[in-house]
């Protein structure tokens, strides 16, 4: 059996592992490592035996190929799991029957295990027990496979789930709103660094005075401290003491903030009906000893921004930053869904696994990415092309509206202190008078 298997199997769907080999980026092998596939091989095998089916015998080599199987079923989309093991030529699908046989291929996703339900005692309350060591191998690989940005974000995630499940959630705004939720803390370019899965008040700890959200935030970058990291939250998260807390720990921080939360900063500035008077792009800052920034901000709706990052223009530099680093973890969710799984089981932590499996992949590919790719032989003669600069259209209610429109002189030109757009002096009035 071993030999067929070695004949007819695609090289790539293994994950291999070589000892003293340097790491490849681009390989899945230091984030789903060997030893976690000999423990999903043992459990299984002992699942197994326990159901009375003690000729199950799967390898290392079989669970590799099984879930490079998962890897492929993710980006080749039949409507049914069978259909890949097709005898009619515009269904079967080589590189995965010839991998292993459709009835293997059951027995061994029907026996998945990846702990000994004998184990578990009855005073524990982990309600993630059953998928345990393998969140705890991930944490630690995930960290360790790659240096941590410098700008990250902490957001939810939703793993769907419609079955019986004790921690399962419903969050109506989500795509797929039920499900099992995940606190992550991801990098701009959609690496997981960090996760915890939320399991609701069962294993809830004792909260601070930072609140629930707080503690969440504090747990996720505990290994990010006196690092200069920027780590951007929505207002599920963001209040001022947690913005004081992450500075006290050399991390500063950034997010949109509800108005009860800003410890009294709501009443030093701009109400809403003074700000739409002033027009869209309207602003309020104000800031403490700390160098913790408050600011209203009229956009299509007012928003308070609360930050611990320095610098202020006319557009706050908190809502710049925040737009462009606070979508790493939508990123991570964009990633994962790109190779969705057809496979429906009710068992709920084989759901989470695949979802965790193909996170990995999606990793290593982003490892892989970032490498600068040297180019040999001379250089090119022919120079590279000239990017243009992109043309920036400033809003009707901007450009027109009341405000600061005075010319600002930077290093090199002026600008206009209300639509930060380049102006020559003479140049102003007619940009900011309409056509009748």
């Amino acid at each position: 059996h071993n030999k067929k298997l070695q004949k007819h199997k695609p090289r790539w769907l293994l994950l291999q592992t070589t000892a003293g080999r340097k790491r490849d980026p681009g390989n899945t092998e230091h984030l789903f490592p060997a030893d976690l596939i000999d423990d999903i091989v043992h459990n299984t095998n002992l699942y197994a035996l326990q159901k009375g089916r003690e000729n199950l015998a799967v390898t290392r080599e079989e669970m590799q190929i099984f879930l490079g199987i998962n890897m492929v079923m993710g980006y080749i989309r039949y409507p049914r799991a069978r259909m890949y093991w097709s005898s009619e030529d515009g269904l079967h699908l080589r590189l995965i029957a010839n991998a292993m046989s459709v009835n293997r291929y059951d027995q061994i996703l029907g026996y998945l295990h990846f702990v000994d339900n004998y184990t578990c005692q009855p005073a524990n309350t982990d309600r993630l027990f059953k998928v345990r060591p393998v969140l705890c191998a991930l944490q630690e690989t995930f960290k360790a496979a790659a240096d941590p940005e410098e700008f990250q974000s902490i957001d939810e995630q939703i793993i769907p789930f419609k079955g019986l499940l004790s921690i399962k959630q419903y969050i109506p705004k989500k795509p797929k709103p039920w499900g099992m939720k995940v606190w992550v803390r991801a990098g701009t370019s959609g690496y997981m660094y960090r996760f915890e899965v939320y399991q609701g008040s069962a294993r809830r700890e004792r909260v601070s005075w930072l609140g629930m959200a707080g503690d969440v935030v504090m747990r996720l970058c505990d290994d990010i401290k006196h690092k200069n990291h920027k780590v951007f939250f929505d207002n599920y998260f963001c209040s001022i003491p947690l913005i004081e807390a992450l500075k006290d720990c050399g991390i500063y921080g950034a997010g949109t903030c509800r108005a009860n939360r800003l410890k009294g900063a709501n009443q030093k500035l701009k109400s809403e009906w003074q700000l739409k008077e002033e027009g869209r792009g309207a602003c309020s800052v104000v800031s403490d000893n700390a160098n913790i920034t408050v600011t209203h901000w009229l956009n299509s709706l007012a928003i308070h921004m609360a930050s611990s990052c320095p610098g202020h223009v006319q557009r706050p530099f908190s809502v710049a930053l925040y737009n462009q680093h606070m979508g790493g973890v939508d990123l991570v969710d964009q990633c994962v869904a790109m190779y969705p799984h057809r496979c429906r089981k009710k068992r709920w932590y084989i759901r989470m696994n695949l979802l965790l499996f193909k996170a990995s992949v999606a990793h290593a590919l982003i490892n892989a990415g970032s490498l600068q790719q040297s180019r040999r032989g001379r250089p090119s003669a022919t120079p590279p092309p000239v990017k243009r600069k992109a043309v920036t259209k400033v809003p009707r209610e901007v450009r027109f509206g009341t405000g600061n429109h005075w010319p600002q002189l930077t290093e090199t030109k002026y600008i206009c202190m209300q639509c930060c757009v380049p102006l020559c002096p003479g140049c102003f009035v007619n940009f900011h008078t309409a056509c009748v």
